[in-house]
């Protein structure tokens, strides 16, 4: 078994044969910036999201001295939220396992805080075992921009806009016409699912009535 820094391969060789093994990979082994900027083979490319053999251009950081070199590259997720509900932020970033041990934060940009750092609570902040974080039961002051740090590194970034208008009672008469004609339109649909049900159960109900009669019964009904 030999490596080879020429051709970037690890050689495997038996008494019958010898296998060349590509130690690059980066592709099929990586797919954020995060992870394929730490192996010496692989570099992340900015302009197509993906990781390749490293070559100059490509983001590297091996020694993990750029705490902030995979930001650009991390994908701005936006959701919206309905005001009372508890909403899920996961990373899904397999973290290497030299840095298991390093600290994984979670920052919240709100307009009247500015950037501060979330503190887990069991009715508010809640840490999943992946890492993520749940915000319970979100109000308007929830909304704003999410990002989960590994040491210095972003892993992930959520920007949330709550809907409270879903929530709040109509402050306009359009507002509640809209609402009464929304409720006339599905309670139509209801009634005419009902009778099309109740329809159908009449014809069940006399097929059933017939298949049960016997059959000199029948036979003397066709006579007369």
């Amino acid at each position: 078994m030999e490596i080879s820094q020429t051709s970037k391969s690890l050689y495997v060789a038996t008494d019958h044969r010898v296998k060349q093994i590509d130690l690059a990979m980066c592709n099929r082994r990586y797919d954020n910036c995060f992870r394929c900027v730490r192996d010496p083979y692989c570099g992340w490319d900015k302009e197509t999201n993906t990781c390749r053999p490293y070559e100059l251009d490509l983001l590297q950081d091996v020694g993990n001295e750029t705490s902030d070199i995979c930001d650009s590259s991390v994908l701005k997720k936006k959701i919206i939220v309905t005001y009372g509900q508890s909403v899920h932020l996961g990373c899904f970033v397999k973290i290497p396992e030299v840095l298991k041990n390093e600290q994984v934060t979670w920052y919240h940009h709100s307009k009247d805080k500015g950037r501060y750092e979330i503190k887990y609570s069991p009715t508010k902040y809640i840490e999943t075992t992946e890492r993520g974080l749940v915000v319970v039961s979100v109000n308007e002051g929830d909304g704003g921009r999410y990002d989960c740090h590994l040491g210095g590194s972003l892993l992930c970034s959520y920007n949330i806009t709550v809907d409270a208008h879903r929530c709040t009672p109509p402050n306009k008469s359009n507002d509640y016409q809209k609402i009464y004609s929304d409720w006339c339109h599905e309670f139509e649909k209801y009634k005419t699912a009902m009778k099309s049900w109740e329809k159908k159960q009449a014809q069940c109900s006399t097929r059933q009535n017939f298949s049960n009669q016997h059959p000199n019964e029948v036979f003397r009904k066709n006579i007369v």
